[in-house]
């Protein structure tokens, strides 16, 4: 689903894990140098394009809508694709 949808918005360097719970996984996306601005409206393009395809919960960070104590990626567990 994922490698599709990033495949769809022309996203290829990207990392999946797995997250603390079987049922999370975590995306890292990689960019070369981006303002706040344009960083964060590429990940509201990509939570839009989340919210046509997934009824699961999401969340995109960094965000500015969040207070910057939120903005926290916990660590991995486990690298599911490369």
């Amino acid at each position: 689903m994922v490698k599709h949808l990033f495949h769809t918005l022309g996203i290829d360097r990207y990392h999946i894990y797995q997250g603390k719970d079987e049922e999370k996984i975590q995306v890292f996306i990689e960019v070369d140098h981006l303002t706040l601005e344009v960083a964060d409206n590429r990940l509201l393009e990509i939570s839009n394009a989340l919210k046509q395809k997934l009824t699961k919960k999401w969340k995109c960070l960094p965000s500015s809508s969040l207070p910057e104590s939120y903005n926290i990626v916990t660590l991995p567990y486990k690298i599911l694709s490369f």
